[in-house]
Protein backbone atom coordinates (compact mmCIF):
# COMPACT_ATOMS: atom_id res chain seq x y z
CA UNK A 1 0.00 0.00 0.00
CA UNK A 2 2.97 2.50 0.05
CA UNK A 3 2.77 2.71 3.54
CA UNK A 4 5.80 2.11 5.94
CA UNK A 5 6.77 2.27 9.37
CA UNK A 6 10.03 4.53 10.05
CA UNK A 7 13.58 2.78 10.98
CA UNK A 8 13.94 1.90 14.16
CA UNK A 9 15.84 3.93 16.52
CA UNK A 10 19.24 2.18 18.24
CA UNK A 11 17.94 1.22 21.37
CA UNK A 12 21.30 2.78 23.04
CA UNK A 13 20.53 6.08 24.17
CA UNK A 14 22.87 8.20 23.62
CA UNK A 15 21.92 11.53 25.82
CA UNK A 16 20.86 14.27 23.94
CA UNK A 17 20.50 17.39 26.02
CA UNK A 18 18.69 19.47 23.84
CA UNK A 19 15.51 19.76 22.46
CA UNK A 20 14.46 16.41 24.66
CA UNK A 21 11.10 16.14 27.45
CA UNK A 22 11.29 14.37 30.74
CA UNK A 23 10.40 11.29 29.34
CA UNK A 24 13.76 11.02 27.47
CA UNK A 25 15.73 12.34 29.59
CA UNK A 26 14.73 10.48 32.10
CA UNK A 27 15.40 7.08 29.86
CA UNK A 28 18.97 8.64 29.04
CA UNK A 29 19.86 9.03 32.69
CA UNK A 30 19.04 5.52 33.96
CA UNK A 31 20.84 3.83 30.90
CA UNK A 32 23.76 5.93 31.37
CA UNK A 33 23.50 5.66 35.12
CA UNK A 34 23.47 1.34 34.47
CA UNK A 35 25.98 1.47 31.91
CA UNK A 36 28.46 3.54 34.42
CA UNK A 37 27.82 1.40 37.48
CA UNK A 38 28.34 -1.90 35.24
CA UNK A 39 31.82 -0.36 33.44
CA UNK A 40 33.24 0.40 36.91
CA UNK A 41 31.96 -3.30 37.95
CA UNK A 42 30.38 -1.95 41.03
CA UNK A 43 27.17 -3.85 41.94
CA UNK A 44 24.09 -2.56 43.39
CA UNK A 45 25.07 -3.57 46.48
CA UNK A 46 28.48 -1.42 46.36
CA UNK A 47 26.52 1.52 45.53
CA UNK A 48 23.68 0.87 48.94
CA UNK A 49 26.59 0.82 51.07
CA UNK A 50 28.56 3.74 49.65
CA UNK A 51 25.13 5.97 49.57
CA UNK A 52 23.21 4.48 52.17
CA UNK A 53 20.00 4.44 49.90
CA UNK A 54 17.39 1.87 50.49
CA UNK A 55 17.67 -1.11 47.57
CA UNK A 56 14.42 -0.30 46.16
CA UNK A 57 15.58 3.35 45.33
CA UNK A 58 18.52 2.51 43.24
CA UNK A 59 16.50 -0.13 41.28
CA UNK A 60 13.64 2.06 40.35
CA UNK A 61 16.53 4.84 39.28
CA UNK A 62 18.05 2.18 36.78
CA UNK A 63 14.28 0.77 36.09
CA UNK A 64 13.54 4.76 34.87
CA UNK A 65 10.74 4.54 37.55
CA UNK A 66 12.02 7.64 39.81
CA UNK A 67 13.80 10.70 38.44
CA UNK A 68 17.18 11.17 40.36
CA UNK A 69 18.54 14.76 41.89
CA UNK A 70 21.36 16.34 39.49
CA UNK A 71 23.51 16.23 43.05
CA UNK A 72 22.75 12.37 43.11
CA UNK A 73 23.72 12.38 39.65
CA UNK A 74 27.09 13.83 40.03
CA UNK A 75 27.80 11.73 43.26
CA UNK A 76 27.23 8.40 41.37
CA UNK A 77 28.95 9.38 39.12
CA UNK A 78 32.04 10.26 40.72
CA UNK A 79 31.98 6.94 42.51
CA UNK A 80 31.84 5.34 38.99
CA UNK A 81 34.87 6.88 38.42
CA UNK A 82 33.46 9.20 35.73
CA UNK A 83 35.65 12.31 35.47
CA UNK A 84 34.28 13.55 31.80
CA UNK A 85 33.25 17.07 33.10
CA UNK A 86 31.02 17.37 29.51
CA UNK A 87 29.64 13.64 30.46
CA UNK A 88 28.56 14.81 33.90
CA UNK A 89 27.43 18.18 32.95
CA UNK A 90 25.16 16.39 30.35
CA UNK A 91 23.43 13.61 32.69
CA UNK A 92 22.91 16.00 35.62
CA UNK A 93 21.20 18.88 33.10
CA UNK A 94 19.19 15.62 31.79
CA UNK A 95 18.62 14.86 35.32
CA UNK A 96 17.39 18.74 35.41
CA UNK A 97 15.00 17.99 32.47
CA UNK A 98 13.56 14.89 33.85
CA UNK A 99 12.33 16.67 36.83
CA UNK A 100 10.30 19.74 34.86
CA UNK A 101 6.81 19.15 35.58
CA UNK A 102 4.60 18.82 32.44
CA UNK A 103 0.91 19.38 31.71
CA UNK A 104 -0.18 15.67 32.50
CA UNK A 105 1.16 16.40 36.14
CA UNK A 106 -1.68 17.55 37.32
CA UNK A 107 -4.13 14.70 36.42
CA UNK A 108 -2.25 12.40 39.00
CA UNK A 109 -1.52 9.80 36.57
CA UNK A 110 0.68 6.42 38.38
CA UNK A 111 2.56 3.76 36.90
CA UNK A 112 2.55 2.56 33.03
CA UNK A 113 0.06 4.56 32.25
CA UNK A 114 1.60 8.00 33.78
CA UNK A 115 4.85 6.61 31.60
CA UNK A 116 3.00 6.04 28.54
CA UNK A 117 1.15 9.67 27.97
CA UNK A 118 5.04 10.76 29.00
CA UNK A 119 6.28 9.10 26.33
CA UNK A 120 3.09 9.71 23.59
CA UNK A 121 3.84 13.30 24.22
CA UNK A 122 7.26 13.27 23.14
CA UNK A 123 7.07 10.88 20.25
CA UNK A 124 6.97 12.37 16.62
CA UNK A 125 5.47 9.01 15.08
CA UNK A 126 2.36 7.47 16.76
CA UNK A 127 1.15 4.17 15.34
CA UNK A 128 -1.76 2.52 16.78
CA UNK A 129 -3.82 -0.80 15.96
CA UNK A 130 -7.34 -0.45 17.61
CA UNK A 131 -9.97 -3.54 17.53
CA UNK A 132 -12.34 -2.51 19.62
CA UNK A 133 -12.79 1.58 19.47
CA UNK A 134 -12.12 4.98 17.79
CA UNK A 135 -8.52 6.01 19.42
CA UNK A 136 -7.96 8.18 22.31
CA UNK A 137 -6.26 11.30 20.27
CA UNK A 138 -8.88 11.01 17.49
CA UNK A 139 -11.99 10.84 19.64
CA UNK A 140 -15.19 13.20 19.87
CA UNK A 141 -15.72 14.45 23.48
CA UNK A 142 -19.13 12.88 23.09
CA UNK A 143 -17.53 9.50 21.99
CA UNK A 144 -14.73 9.61 25.14
CA UNK A 145 -18.11 9.68 27.28
CA UNK A 146 -19.72 7.13 25.76
CA UNK A 147 -16.94 4.71 25.54
CA UNK A 148 -15.39 5.26 28.77
CA UNK A 149 -18.81 5.08 30.54
CA UNK A 150 -19.42 1.31 29.13
CA UNK A 151 -15.36 0.81 29.97
CA UNK A 152 -15.98 1.50 33.63
CA UNK A 153 -19.28 0.55 34.21
CA UNK A 154 -20.55 3.73 34.87
CA UNK A 155 -22.83 6.62 33.79
CA UNK A 156 -21.60 9.18 31.50
CA UNK A 157 -21.86 12.60 33.83
CA UNK A 158 -19.62 9.95 36.75
CA UNK A 159 -16.87 11.81 38.14
CA UNK A 160 -14.20 9.12 37.01
CA UNK A 161 -15.60 9.63 33.71
CA UNK A 162 -15.29 13.05 33.57
CA UNK A 163 -11.70 13.19 34.72
CA UNK A 164 -11.03 10.51 32.15
CA UNK A 165 -12.72 12.29 29.40
CA UNK A 166 -11.00 15.54 30.36
CA UNK A 167 -7.29 13.57 30.20
CA UNK A 168 -7.87 12.49 27.00
CA UNK A 169 -8.69 15.73 25.44
CA UNK A 170 -6.26 17.32 27.39
CA UNK A 171 -3.92 14.39 25.27
CA UNK A 172 -5.70 15.70 22.21
CA UNK A 173 -4.17 19.45 23.07
CA UNK A 174 -0.91 18.55 23.74
CA UNK A 175 -0.48 16.85 20.58
CA UNK A 176 -1.91 19.69 18.69
CA UNK A 177 0.03 22.41 19.91
CA UNK A 178 2.97 20.05 18.95
CA UNK A 179 2.24 20.43 15.39
CA UNK A 180 3.71 24.27 15.21
CA UNK A 181 7.04 22.94 17.21
CA UNK A 182 10.53 21.51 15.45
CA UNK A 183 9.82 17.62 14.50
CA UNK A 184 6.07 17.93 14.67
CA UNK A 185 4.33 14.42 15.51
CA UNK A 186 2.19 12.42 13.05
CA UNK A 187 -0.27 9.60 13.67
CA UNK A 188 -1.55 6.64 11.67
CA UNK A 189 -4.59 5.08 13.17
CA UNK A 190 -5.21 1.55 12.07
CA UNK A 191 -9.17 0.39 12.76
CA UNK A 192 -10.57 -2.78 12.72
CA UNK A 193 -13.54 -2.67 10.88
CA UNK A 194 -16.05 -3.72 13.45
CA UNK A 195 -14.89 -0.06 14.89
CA UNK A 196 -16.65 1.77 12.45
CA UNK A 197 -19.45 -0.33 12.61
CA UNK A 198 -20.47 -0.33 16.21
CA UNK A 199 -22.97 1.98 17.23
CA UNK A 200 -20.91 3.49 20.71
CA UNK A 201 -22.97 6.46 22.24
CA UNK A 202 -25.92 5.83 19.41
CA UNK A 203 -25.94 6.15 15.74
CA UNK A 204 -25.82 10.04 15.72
CA UNK A 205 -22.88 10.26 17.93
CA UNK A 206 -21.21 7.33 15.81
CA UNK A 207 -21.65 9.32 12.83
CA UNK A 208 -19.99 12.41 14.12
CA UNK A 209 -17.05 10.59 14.97
CA UNK A 210 -16.61 9.31 12.01
CA UNK A 211 -17.19 13.03 10.41
CA UNK A 212 -14.41 13.97 12.58
CA UNK A 213 -11.62 11.18 11.78
CA UNK A 214 -12.62 12.48 7.71
CA UNK A 215 -12.07 15.54 8.78
CA UNK A 216 -9.01 14.79 10.37
CA UNK A 217 -7.72 13.38 6.91
CA UNK A 218 -7.73 16.12 5.37
CA UNK A 219 -4.39 17.25 7.06
CA UNK A 220 -2.56 14.02 5.77
CA UNK A 221 0.80 15.43 6.57
CA UNK A 222 -0.31 14.81 10.12
CA UNK A 223 -3.48 12.04 10.09
CA UNK A 224 -3.16 8.93 8.61
CA UNK A 225 -5.92 6.12 8.27
CA UNK A 226 -6.21 2.99 7.84
CA UNK A 227 -9.11 0.04 7.45
CA UNK A 228 -8.26 -3.95 8.35
CA UNK A 229 -11.15 -5.50 6.38
CA UNK A 230 -13.73 -8.39 8.44
CA UNK A 231 -13.49 -10.22 5.67
CA UNK A 232 -9.60 -11.06 5.41
CA UNK A 233 -8.54 -14.65 6.51
CA UNK A 234 -5.11 -13.65 7.76
CA UNK A 235 -5.24 -10.14 10.58
CA UNK A 236 -1.73 -10.72 13.05
CA UNK A 237 -3.54 -7.98 15.17
CA UNK A 238 -5.93 -10.40 16.74
CA UNK A 239 -4.15 -10.84 19.79
CA UNK A 240 -4.75 -7.07 20.98
CA UNK A 241 -5.07 -3.21 20.53
CA UNK A 242 -1.79 -1.61 21.22
CA UNK A 243 -0.10 1.95 20.15
CA UNK A 244 3.78 1.72 18.86
CA UNK A 245 5.27 4.81 19.31
CA UNK A 246 8.77 6.37 17.45
CA UNK A 247 10.99 8.75 18.27
CA UNK A 248 13.36 11.22 16.33
CA UNK A 249 16.18 12.77 15.58
CA UNK A 250 16.87 11.39 19.53
CA UNK A 251 18.53 7.75 19.44
CA UNK A 252 15.86 6.08 21.28
CA UNK A 253 13.85 3.04 21.08
CA UNK A 254 10.71 2.66 20.51
CA UNK A 255 8.24 2.38 23.22
CA UNK A 256 4.73 -0.08 22.93
CA UNK A 257 2.02 0.31 25.36
CA UNK A 258 -0.64 -2.23 25.68
CA UNK A 259 -3.70 -1.08 27.52
CA UNK A 260 -5.42 -4.32 29.12
CA UNK A 261 -8.77 -4.65 31.24
CA UNK A 262 -8.62 -3.92 35.09
CA UNK A 263 -5.56 -1.15 34.95
CA UNK A 264 -3.32 -4.22 33.98
CA UNK A 265 -1.53 -2.34 31.31
CA UNK A 266 1.48 -3.12 29.86
CA UNK A 267 4.68 -0.74 28.95
CA UNK A 268 6.80 -2.27 26.54
CA UNK A 269 10.60 -1.18 25.85
CA UNK A 270 12.51 -4.09 25.17
CA UNK A 271 13.62 -4.23 21.66
CA UNK A 272 13.45 -7.52 20.87
CA UNK A 273 9.70 -7.34 22.07
CA UNK A 274 8.87 -4.10 20.49
CA UNK A 275 9.89 -5.42 16.92
CA UNK A 276 7.49 -7.80 17.14
CA UNK A 277 4.75 -5.07 17.59
CA UNK A 278 6.60 -2.97 15.05
CA UNK A 279 6.26 -6.07 12.60
CA UNK A 280 2.49 -6.79 13.31
CA UNK A 281 1.56 -2.69 12.78
CA UNK A 282 3.66 -2.99 9.04
CA UNK A 283 1.85 -6.12 8.75
CA UNK A 284 -1.95 -4.69 9.46
CA UNK A 285 -0.64 -1.55 6.51
CA UNK A 286 0.57 -4.59 4.20
CA UNK A 287 -3.00 -6.17 3.81
CA UNK A 288 -5.04 -3.40 5.47
CA UNK A 289 -7.08 -0.45 3.72
CA UNK A 290 -4.82 2.66 3.38
CA UNK A 291 -5.62 5.93 1.86
CA UNK A 292 -8.49 7.05 -0.10
CA UNK A 293 -9.44 3.08 -0.05
CA UNK A 294 -9.66 3.56 3.89
CA UNK A 295 -11.61 6.98 3.89
CA UNK A 296 -13.99 5.57 1.41
CA UNK A 297 -14.90 2.68 4.13
CA UNK A 298 -14.97 4.87 6.64
CA UNK A 299 -17.37 7.14 4.70
CA UNK A 300 -19.35 4.42 3.83
CA UNK A 301 -19.68 3.32 7.92
CA UNK A 302 -20.36 6.92 8.00
CA UNK A 303 -23.41 6.90 5.61
CA UNK A 304 -25.01 3.64 7.45
CA UNK A 305 -25.03 5.55 10.56
CA UNK A 306 -27.93 7.72 9.14
CA UNK A 307 -30.04 5.42 7.58
CA UNK A 308 -32.56 4.12 9.91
Amino acid sequence: MGISLAAPESSKTSAPTTDVGPALAREAVRIRLKEFREASELTQADVIKETGWSPSKLARIEKGEVTVQPLEVRALLQFYGVVDEQVVGSLTRLSQVSRARQWYSKHGLAGAFQRFVAYEYEATAINVWQMQFVPGLVQTEEYAHAITALAIRRSPDDKEVRSRVKLRMDRQDAFRQRLSKPNPPRIMVVLDEAVLRRPVGGRDAMRRQLDRILALAEQPDTYRFGVVQLGLERNSGLAGSFELLQFSPHDHGDVVFVEAAGATDDLVTDGSETALFRSIMQDLLDYGRTGDEALDMIRSARDAMSQV
